[in-house]
């Protein structure tokens, strides 16, 4: 796995955590 797809597969899942913290709240 490259920096870049680790980078990426990071920042889906932080915008999903957020997404689900906010239907949460």
């Amino acid at each position: 796995v490259t920096d870049a797809v680790a980078g990426v597969a990071i920042a889906a899942i932080a915008v999903v955590a957020m997404q689900i913290t906010a239907i949460a709240v």
